[in-house]
Formats: structure tokens, sequence, C-alpha cells
């Protein structure tokens, strides 16, 4: 029996269709369902992960695929690229879907809420602009409706789930401000500070009016890294990356408590 996958070719090499080739998305998955688990931990919730983790996968496949598309080009790598991009998206919605029959069809209003953010970004990605500051800030925001889902999924209302979500929005969006500054200035290009600094700043007043003192404390040590690094030389990219993951860890701890 003939099988319905494409023959692997020696020259595709099928780690960077099939895995994220950006670390640091990784993240910006885990945190908000870390969080909304921490929570409400439920079966459903468990599936709701499952199906946003399946959908991070499929966009680095996808991106490839649609540009090799709008390239109107059929590369080696190309149906390799549909292949895993379709796989992965079976497997989110399967996901998803199950989760709905166990928890209900409530538990998905957070991701119906961001849905135009994601088409936004595989739209930007298509085009090779997915590492823009809009792209990646709508990919973000669109993540953070994991905790809300899986929150309600776990028997959360409504407001407080998406008060979740918002704590994580308001660690995530700064924070990529903040580190796309780092960036620029590690590459020897002009940053100014302010933009990352002012976020920060409105982040601590907006999780102040939704969330708990602790979550609010995170906000503050996330401000106060902020403003300490960014008037110090720029450290190395892995220091950056390293130090994101502890005070993302940071946030989700004090934010679930």
């Amino acid at each position: 029996m003939a099988t319905t996958l494409p023959i692997i070719d020696p020259r595709v090499s099928l780690r960077p269709i099939a895995l994220p080739a950006e670390h640091g998305g990784w993240g910006f998955l885990l945190e908000p369902i870390a969080l909304g688990l921490a929570v409400r931990p439920s079966w459903g919730g468990a599936l709701i992960a499952i199906a946003f983790a399946f959908g991070f996968l499929t966009r680095q496949p996808l991106r490839l695929a649609l540009q090799d598309l709008l390239r109107g080009r059929s590369y080696p790598r190309t149906r390799w690229c549909w292949t895993f991009a379709l796989l992965y998206a079976f497997a989110a919605c399967g996901a998803l879907a199950t989760a709905v029959i166990r928890s209900g069809w409530v538990a998905i209003i957070p991701i119906g809420l961001v849905v135009p953010l994601g088409v936004m970004q595989i739209f930007y990605d298509a085009h090779k602009r997915g590492r823009a500051l809009l792209p990646e800030l709508g990919g973000a925001l669109a993540m953070t409706s994991s905790a809300a889902a899986i929150a309600i999924a776990g028997g959360l209302r409504i407001v407080p789930a998406l008060a979740l979500s918002a704590v994580i929005a308001a660690r995530a969006i700064p924070s990529i401000v903040f580190v796309r500054t780092l960036l620029r200035c590690a590459h020897g290009r002009s940053a100014a500070s302010w933009p990352a600094v002012s976020l920060h700043a409105i982040a601590i007043l907006l999780v102040a009016l939704c969330a708990t003192k602790l979550a609010v404390v995170a906000m503050i040590v996330l401000f106060t890294r902020a403003v300490w690094t960014l008037a110090r030389p720029v450290p190395p990219a892995k220091t950056i990356g390293y130090g994101e993951i502890g005070y993302g860890a940071m946030t989700v701890v004090l934010a679930a408590i």
C-alpha cells in the first residue's frame, strides 16, 4: 500500500521544518499554559494546553509552506512543510474539540477573541515579516489566551480567567519591547529605552486593577529589571534569554499564588 507521506529527500533537513527556530517563543507558549494549569488544573485544561502546543508547532512549517506558495515555487522541502503543518493543525483541532466536549464551548471564548491576531501573524510570516514588532506582539497576545481558556475549562469564571491572561499579557508585551531594545543596542543601533520602561510602568497599573498583590509584585520586579538593565552595558544574548526564562517563571508563580 502506498504511503501518504512524501519520500524523504536527503537534501531536506526535517528538524528546521518540524521545530521552530526561535527559542523565545517557547516561553510565550508555556507561561500562560503553566499559569492556567496551576490555578485551575483539569483534563479539559490539559487538552487545551496540548492544542496550543500543536498550534504553536504549526507555525514553522506553515510559514515556510506559505512562503513557497507565494513564490510560486515548489522545493524539496515544500511537501514536508505542508505535511507537518497539516499534521500539527489536525492534532491541535482534535485536542481542542475534545476539550470542548469535556469542558463546554465557553472555554474557547478567549481563543475566539484572539483569532484575528493569529491570522495577522500568519500573514506577516507568509511575507517574511514575522519578526516585525506588530506580529510579535500579536502572536504573544494570542498565546496568552490559553491561560484564560484553561482556567475556564477548570471551572473558573470568565472574568477572573481573563485576568490571568491579562497578567501574562502585561508580562509579555513590555518584555518583547525590552528585549528588542537590548538586541538593537547589542547590534550597535540606537534605541530609546523609554518605550520599554513606560510599558512596564503601565503594566503595573493594569495588573493592580485586575489581579492579586503578588502579581503586582511580579510586575514591579519586571519594571525594576528593565530600568536596571537598560541603564547598563548590554549583556550577552544568552544571558538575556536565560534571564527572561527566570522572570517568566517568577511571574507565573507569583500570579498563581
